[in-house]
């Protein structure tokens, strides 16, 4: 009994020691378990915020692409419309005077169309350098008119000289209309007094060239009382004022609208 009893004592001892030991491994186990879970939504977490941010860095590209795409074409098509003007401008003294203003016209509410897709989809750089560009086309438009009828006629005039030697010529239209010529191209740095001297003078030649029809006499003469801009009028030889002003604010347009581009590329 004293055997059986012992065993029985051993085998409570046993159990109580058991019961502790498995608690404490079960304990353990479910803590190591929680751990790797907080672990496993951690990781989750960070991957989905990974993937939220990743998305938003994708949409906002695609957006930035989006917006270069877009400001590129509105770009595009205001130097477009503006070249279109400039190029109309200066053919303009071939085209027949009852088609001109309408040209134009539609050729300036081009250029004012363009423009506000520019004012739309531009900063406000790119948006100062083009009304820049577009009070130079209003100046164009603006002398465009007059400028072609003194071109046309200072073509006319000298296609009327003499084929050898225009100022020796004794040929009278041939003459007049070298004297004519020189009377036009100098006509804006006369003295007030002195152009209404010869105002009847440069009638007379004009008539007399031969060169122009009694229509385009008139209006060189309309024209020749005001000489407001005369020069950028009559343009240069070399070098034609009107032409190259407008060229210099067109080039900076350029640079800081393509060189905005860049930036929203970058």
């Amino acid at each position: 009994m004293q055997l059986e009893e012992a065993v029985a004592v051993t085998s409570a001892l046993t159990t109580l020691i058991t019961v502790p030991t498995t608690l404490l491994a079960a304990h353990w186990t479910r803590r190591g378990a929680d751990r790797a879970a907080d672990a496993t939504v951690l990781a989750g977490l960070d991957q989905s915020q990974a993937t939220v941010t990743a998305a938003q860095l994708q949409e906002q590209s695609g957006r930035e692409q989006s917006l270069g795409c877009a400001r590129r074409s509105a770009y595009a098509e205001f130097l477009r419309a503006v070249d279109v003007l400039v190029r109309i401008v200066t053919e303009l003294p071939d085209v027949p005077p009852a088609a001109r203003r309408e040209l134009l016209n539609q050729k300036a509410t081009a250029v004012v169309e363009t423009r506000a897709g520019v004012a739309v989809l531009g900063p406000p750089t790119v948006l100062r350098q083009a009304e820049e560009v577009v009070k130079q086309c209003a100046n164009l438009e603006k002398l465009a008119l007059r400028r072609a009828v003194l071109r046309s006629a200072i073509s006319a005039l000298e296609a009327a000289w003499c084929p050898r030697n225009a100022e020796w010529c004794q040929d009278p239209h041939h003459s007049s209309a070298h004297v004519a010529w020189d009377l036009l191209t100098e006509w804006g740095r006369l003295e007030d007094e002195e152009r209404w001297e010869k105002l009847d003078f440069l009638e007379f030649v004009l008539q007399e060239s031969h060169a122009l029809e009694a229509e385009q006499v008139g209006q060189v003469l309309d024209v020749a009382n005001s000489v407001a801009c005369w020069d950028e009028m009559i343009g240069g030889f070399v070098r034609d004022p009107l032409l190259e002003r407008f060229q210099a604010v067109r080039d900076a347009f350029v640079d800081v609208a393509y060189g905005s581009l860049d930036s929203l590329a970058a």
